[in-house]
């Protein structure tokens, strides 16, 4: 099976990339690698770089288990527990929002 991974030239960074579908048709594949050989990706759409894989450190802690604590996040889950009460069958969620903000 060949790899469609598009390696970039050789250089100081051992970066590659891979483009949406193919991120997507071999994810196990990228993400194994990522986390055995610590390799990163540079994600693209329609050759656009869009994003990037990189491996965490051993112990380093997920960027998303500390944005669930973060004021934003905190913010928008305490504003839905507030309108949650409001929400009863045939009423629309515009409507339970315009309601809230009389």
């Amino acid at each position: 099976m060949s790899d469609h991974i598009k390696r970039k030239p050789s250089g100081p960074s051992k970066r590659e990339s891979v483009g949406v579908r193919e991120l997507k048709t071999h994810a196990a594949r990228i993400v194994r690698q990522v986390r055995e050989a610590h390799a990163s990706y540079i994600v693209t759409h329609r050759g656009t770089a869009v994003g990037v894989i990189l491996p965490l450190a051993p112990g380093e802690a997920s960027p998303v288990s500390a944005t669930r604590d973060d004021s934003p996040w905190t913010t928008f889950l305490a504003a839905g527990r507030r309108i949650a009460p409001g929400f009863r069958p045939g009423v629309s969620g515009v409507r339970v929002l315009s309601e809230s903000r009389r």
